[in-house]
């Protein structure tokens, strides 16, 4: 007899799609409504639907290699990442420096190394909270905290998954960057190819008006620009349409306006 495949159990396969959806939701950097600014709160939501957490962080550097809080999920990780960069000590700085996981038991009585750090979370319920490095290669952008109220380690499939979602975080980072730098330098390209053609344009239209080699024609656009503290490109597109006329030295007067 057969069996309905409604029957069949569909945890298993519900989690590889959540987990596939959450890789593919950090991954897609080249949508028009992506913005960076929001990924943080995206990792952190997926960390806490995928993990046996209770509470998640992310941290993420700035230009000058200090930390800061970029999203949480409770006003307690609030608080107590606080602490943390106040300090500047503590689980997520531990594993931003070493580029490597950090586990960190709690109790009542503060424990070193980071006395504060600890006596803060467990005031606030935790039992232990595990910073994961936010890391590619070489490349190492800021930390996933991840908070347990419940006795007992990071189960080693969280552990794992953390990793490819911190990975992945990584990824989206450096994949926006260069995307936006690609695309600065493209349109910084574009540019002054627009400026050179403008300029080749009023070399030509003065060479020819004035029976002249382009190179004196370019000595005179680029004279008379600095004597005016003008954009050598504003003046030649000036040239080109016509609103500005521009005649050799010696000539007599030496611009007018049409």
């Amino acid at each position: 007899m057969s069996i309905p495949p409604d029957s069949f159990p569909r945890d298993g396969s519900e989690r590889e799609a959540q987990v596939s959806d959450a890789l593919i939701d950090l991954a897609d950097t080249l949508a028009d409504d992506f913005q960076l600014d929001h990924l943080p709160a995206r990792v952190a939501g997926h960390c806490l639907d995928l993990l046996d957490i209770d509470d998640a962080g992310v941290m993420l550097t700035e230009p000058d290699g200090m930390l800061r809080l970029a999203a949480a999920t409770s006003h307690d990780v609030r608080l107590i990442a606080r602490i943390e960069l106040e300090a500047g000590e503590g689980p997520c700085r531990t594993a931003l420096l070493k580029a490597a996981a950090v586990d960190h038991t709690l109790s009542a009585v503060p424990t070193p190394p980071w006395p504060r750090f600890s006596a803060r979370a467990h005031q606030a319920g935790y039992s232990s909270v595990h910073a994961i490095p936010i890391h590619l290669r070489n490349h190492t952008l800021g930390v996933l905290a991840l908070f347990l109220r419940c006795a007992g380690r990071l189960p080693d499939s969280d552990r794992h998954l953390a990793r490819a979602l911190a990975t992945a975080t990584a990824l989206a980072v450096l994949q926006h960057t260069a995307l936006a730098r690609h695309r600065t330098t493209a349109g910084q390209l574009q540019q002054a190819l627009v400026t050179r053609t403008v300029i080749e344009q009023a070399k030509g239209f003065l060479a020819a008006r004035h029976t002249t080699d382009p190179t004196n024609a370019f000595q005179w656009m680029r004279a008379h620009a600095r004597h005016h503290h003008l954009r050598l490109a504003d003046l030649a597109h000036d040239i080109v349409d016509g609103t500005f006329t521009l005649v050799p030295p010696g000539s007599g007067n030496h611009l007018g306006h049409r």
